[in-house]
């Protein structure tokens, strides 16, 4: 569909509506209510509620072909992707907030003081098969300050339980997420103060002061005979007080310094990344500071940008510099530990003041649910448990600027319950001492005749390392060792001319990025392996901009194998592919998800919108039987899969 006329794409569109209309069996995981025989809200009282869910079959799967499609001409958010599957048995629910208002940016206040109380349920003391976060937003008026937001958080004790996106459909909207928070259960396991926070570029004028509102609950499954209590981390450790915190050069860092139990035997290091509203809100697109310093077409007025029209009624240049390459660098005491690869989330408009939104009604891949990455850390667990305090750091890394973007991390730390100290070192880290700077080629000019500026800058950065360590444990000595092989190659084409001042001038921008990262991680205890896990992530992105035309196709793929002494291997395949355009009088959108594992889980769902309103959906007609069946365990949503469920 990219560079496609509109005629094309009304036509893709109807072509679309036809073939998926004609297999309409769908079903809409999000729109699913749930309840437990143990409902208690965070500070209140316990009551009962009856199940709206049936119990899943004995074995493991959860079978979604009894919830409820979406209505075909609806405008309000529409999310193709599955809930989190659930165990069989029913739930001990807490309700941490409900109806929450949020009437601005910062953080939502309760009781007066900024946190919500949050204990634990008492009638289902852990350990628990599964845990899962359902949190919703809702707006009674399209005209919000929030039609400005960058990123909301559920956070408890510093930790972000939840982060995402927003949605702005234009008419009142709704929608809801799930996370499956499992391995954070010794976290959950004791009180403590949450918060509910909002980061957004508000725009203050009454038309714009519309609040949004916001409900956040726990569903807690008990183990039973056939759905065991899963393995998780024995400890979790914020890196920041309160989920996020922005950074905004390559030298500031995002760190906690911590004194860690003498047993640690793995560590592991929960990353996000998001830009903040500013200069590297679509960092994919940003030039080389040189580039924009020789062409100022670069930086047009109808380029793409955050900045909005001016009290005084101008219109702000737009484009950003600092290059195109951003990665989060993970650093235990100043030594490179890890690398993680940041998801290209395109903010829905583009250019305030040039069209629509393009995500209407139905938003890209990882837009409302942000998904960690999860860093390998168990090569220092030795030197986690020599009694010292650690510092563990997060940083960006890119070929320029970073202003700003903010960043999160959560250490999850899994000790030797045989013993009450553990010795160790690192026997290898070719990250260390690693140059991080990418390559670019730039081939810009400018015609001396008509003065118009084309060309394309490509950026570059390729890198491979291992890091081992080993660990003298209750059982033994077990060997680490990580392996990370990280792609990015990102094609800028611009064709500018002028600054927008001028009625002539113009600015098109294609973009074509490819960024992906491995990571192979194995642990040995001599010759016996004991788990071998091999995760590959892939954002590709292609976006054609003529403002206020715009097309993109995005995917977010997650391809995993994993492997445990007496299980068999267990892989996971997950595609989520979004093909999106506007135009001054025409959204259209075509959305594919699928995922299968090797335990017979299987979700697959298509979409279909057009004029901002849901014209097609249908889901399971790439399963067996056309149902989607998911394994309770699994992880459809591209959230990290620790195998707990696996490990003894």
């Amino acid at each position: 569909m990219t560079g496609s006329p509109r005629a094309t794409r009304h036509s893709l569109a109807l072509i679309l509506f036809a073939a998926i209309a004609a297999a309409f069996l769908g079903a809409h995981a999000q729109g699913s209510g749930e309840a437990g025989a143990a409902t208690t809200p965070a500070a209140a009282s316990t009551r009962s509620t009856p199940s709206a869910i049936a119990a899943t079959a004995p074995m493991e799967a959860f079978d979604l072909a009894a919830t409820v499609a979406p209505p075909i001409g609806t405008r309000d958010t529409v999310l193709i992707g599955p809930p989190v599957p659930r165990p069989s048995g029913t739930p001990c629910v807490v309700e941490l907030f409900r109806d929450a208002a949020l009437p601005e940016a910062g953080i939502a206040w309760f009781n007066g003081d900024g946190v919500f109380p949050y204990a634990p349920p008492a009638q289902c003391p852990g350990p628990w098969a599964k845990v899962i976060l359902k949190v919703s937003f809702r707006n009674d008026a399209p005209a919000t300050y929030l039609d400005g937001l960058m990123l909301a958080q559920v956070s408890l004790a510093g930790v972000p339980l939840y982060s995402g996106g927003g949605q702005d459909n234009g008419v009142p909207t709704h929608w809801r997420v799930e996370r499956d928070v499992t391995d954070y259960s010794a976290l959950l396991a004791q009180p403590g103060d949450g918060t509910l926070e909002a980061r957004a570029s508000p725009r203050y004028p009454p038309d714009f002061q519309q609040p949004f509102y916001a409900s956040a609950t726990l569903l807690f499954y008990p183990p039973t005979p056939v759905n065991r209590a899963v393995r998780v981390a024995d400890e979790i450790h914020p890196l920041t007080s309160n989920g996020w915190q922005q950074v905004n050069t390559p030298a500031d860092r995002v760190a906690t310094t911590l004194t860690l139990p003498r047993n640690v035997e793995r560590a592991y290091l929960d990353v996000m990344a998001h830009p903040a509203h500013g200069n590297d809100l679509f960092w994919f697109t940003c030039m080389p500071d040189a580039a924009m310093g020789a062409f100022p077409e670069l930086a047009s007025r109808l380029a793409i940008g955050p900045n909005r029209r001016g009290l005084e009624g101008d219109l702000p240049s737009q484009g950003c510099r600092g290059g195109s390459f951003r990665q989060v660098l993970v650093r235990i005491d100043d030594e490179p530990a890890g690398l993680a690869a940041v998801y290209p989330r395109l903010y829905p408009q583009v250019n305030p003041d040039r069209g629509p939104r393009l995500a209407r009604p139905a938003p890209p891949p990882l837009a409302l649910n942000f998904m960690p990455y999860r860093v390998d850390l168990s090569p220092f667990a030795g030197k986690l448990s020599d009694g010292r305090p650690h510092v563990v750091a997060l940083s960006m890394i890119s070929g320029g600027t970073v202003t700003p973007f903010d960043l999160t991390g959560t250490l999850l730390v899994y000790r030797d319950a045989g013993t009450p100290q553990i010795t160790g070192a690192i026997t290898g880290n070719t990250l260390a001492g690693a140059s991080f700077t990418p390559a670019v080629e730039t081939s810009l000019t400018r015609d001396a005749a008509t003065g118009r500026v084309t060309g394309s800058v490509r950026t570059t950065f390729t890198h491979a390392h291992v890091i081992e360590g080993y660990v003298e444990t209750s059982r033994g000595r077990i060997q680490h060792r990580v392996e990370q092989r990280v792609g990015f190659d990102n094609r800028l084409v611009p064709d500018a001319l002028g600054t927008g001042e001028g009625e002539q001038d113009d600015y098109r921008l294609q973009v074509r990025l490819n960024s992906t990262i491995t990571g192979i991680s194995r642990r040995t205890l001599g010759v016996t392996v004991l788990a071998e896990d091999k995760e590959t992530f892939s954002y590709p992105l292609a976006l054609d901009y003529h403002g206020p035309s715009l097309d993109l196709q995005q995917a977010f793929t997650r391809n995993g194998e994993h492997w445990r002494p007496g299980v068999v291997r267990y892989y996971t395949r997950l595609d989520h592919r979004a093909n999106l355009a506007t135009d001054t009088d025409l959204w259209l959108g075509e959305q594919r998800y699928r995922f299968r594992d090797s335990h017979g889980g299987c979700y697959s769902a298509d979409m279909a919108a057009e004029g901002g309103a849901l014209a097609a959906y249908t889901q399971g007609t790439d399963c067996p039987d056309g149902r989607n069946r998911l394994f309770w365990a699994s992880h459809p949503d591209g959230s990290p899969e620790s195998l707990g469920w696996a490990e003894r």
